[in-house]
C-alpha cells in the first residue's frame, strides 16, 4: 500500500537534482554524471522498497528521511571512492553494500521511534562501519593493497564539506565587521542598528544552539534547566525558544545536525569514572559487530581471566570478578587491536 504523500519516483528526482551543484570541482565530468546517477537509482529503489512494504506503516517524513540518509551518504562516500582511484569496477559493490546497510539501520531505528540525533549517530556509524568492511573484503580478494586502502579511508568528503563550510562562514564573518567598521563615522559614537540579538549571529553559531537544542529535548527537565542556566541569558533565550519547536528536527539537515552533536560530544569534559555498565555494553556491541574468528585470534594469546570475561559478556552476563578499571583496559585493547586488522 503507497505511503501517503510520499512520492518516491520525484523525491528521487529531487534529491538528484541537488547533487550536480553541489559536487566538488576536482570530479570528473563522467564521475558528476556517476554520482547523479547513483543518487538518484539508490534513493529511487529504496523509496520503492518501502512503499510497498506491507510489513510495516510509516508515514511520508519517516519515509523521506529514510531516503534522505541514503541519497547523502551515497553522494559523500561515492566522492570518497572516486577521490581514492578505486577501479569503476568495485564502486557500485561498496556503494549497495552502505546504501543497504543505512536502508536497514535506518528502517529499524524510525520503527523503534529513535530520537533523530541518535538516529544519525548510529547511521553514521553503521556507514563506516561497513565501508571499512567492503574495503578490507576488497584486499582480502587481492582487489586492493594496504596502501589503497588506508588512500580510501583517509578520504571524508562529509568532514572536508563541513570544514570549508566553516571557513567560508569565518571569511563571512570578517568582512561583514570590516563593513561595519568602516560604516561607522570617524568620532565612533554611532547607534549600532536596532537589530535582535539573534539576528547579529553567525549561521554557525545559530546552528550550534539548535543542535544543542535537540539534545535538550531529550533530557529529564531538571537537567535541561541546570544546562541552560550554564549559557549567556541571550543564548539561553535562544535555546528555549529551539527547544519548544516541535519540529525542530524536520528543519535541519541531517549531516548538519550530525557535525553539531560530534562538535559537542568532544567538547564534553571525558567522565574519569568508570562505569561498569557502559564498559560491559561497549565491550558486547564490539562483539557482536565484530568477526568472531578475528577476536578467537586476538583472545588466543589473552590469558584465560580475559578470555572468560569476554566470553561472558558477550554471551550477555554481566556479572564479572574483573575490575571495572580492568575491565575498560580490555576493552579498549580489544577495540584497538580489531581496528588495526
Amino acid at each position: 500500500m503507497p505511503i501517503e504523500g510520499f512520492d518516491y519516483k520525484e523525491f528521487a528526482k529531487a534529491i538528484s537534482a541537488e547533487v550536480g551543484p553541489a559536487l566538488p570541482s576536482d570530479i570528473a565530468d563522467a564521475d558528476r554524471q556517476y554520482i547523479i546517477n547513483i543518487v538518484h537509482n539508490f534513493c529511487y529503489m529504496a523509496g520503492e522498497a518501502l512503499a510497498n512494504d506491507t510489513t510495516i506503516k510509516l508515514n511520508a517524513h519517516q519515509a523521506s528521511i529514510i531516503t534522505q540518509f541514503i541519497g547523502e551518504w551515497s553522494f559523500h562516500k561515492s566522492i570518497d571512492i572516486i577521490r581514492s582511484h578505486i577501479d569503476p569496477q568495485f564502486r557500485d559493490g561498496i556503494l549497495q553494500k552502505i546504501a543497504f546497510t543505512i536502508f536497514e539501520i535506518a528502517k529499524t531505528a524510525t520503527i523503534k521511534n529513535m530520537p533523530q540525533p541518535d538516529m544519525i549517530a548510529v547511521v553514521e556509524f553503521q556507514v563506516k562501519k561497513a565501508y571499512n568492511e567492503a574495503l578490507e573484503e576488497l584486499k582480502n580478494r587481492g582487489a586492493l593493497t594496504e596502501a589503497q586502502v588506508k588512500e580510501a579511508l583517509s578520504h571524508s568528503n562529509i568532514d572536508e564539506m563541513a570544514q570549508q563550510a566553516a571557513q567560508q562562514e569565518a571569511q563571512q564573518q570578517a568582512q561583514t565587521q570590516t563593513q561595519q567598521q568602516q560604516a561607522q563615522p570617524a568620532a565612533g559614537n554611532a547607534q549600532p542598528a536596532a537589530n535582535s540579538y539573534a539576528d547579529q549571529l553567525s549561521d554557525t553559531k545559530i546552528l550550534k544552539l539548535a543542535t544543542f537544542a535537540i539534545v535538550l529535548r531529550h533530557l529529564p527537565p531538571e537537567k535541561r534547566q541546570s544546562l541552560i542556566e550554564r549559557f549567556d541569558e541571550n543564548d539561553a533565550a535562544i535555546l528555549i525558544d529551539y527547544a519548544s519547536m516541535e519540529d525542530l528536527e524536520n528543519r535541519l539537515d541531517p549531516m548538519i545536525v550530525a557535525k553539531g552533536l560530534k562538535e559537542i560530544k568532544n567538547s564534553l569534559p571525558k567522565s574519569k569514572k568508570v562505569n561498569p555498565v557502559r564498559i560491559n555494553q561497549k565491550l558486547y556491541n564490539i562483539v557482536k559487530n565484530s568477526d568472531i574468528s578475528k577476536i578467537s585470534n586476538i583472545m588466543g594469546k589473552e590469558r584465560k581471566a580475559v578470555r572468560d570475561y569476554i566470553a561472558n559478556v558477550s554471551s550477555g552476563n554481566r556479572n564479572s570478578p574483573i575490575t571495572p578499571r580492568i575491565a575498560e583496559i580490555i576493552c579498549n585493547h580489544l577495540e584497538e587491536k580489531l581496528t588495526r586488522r
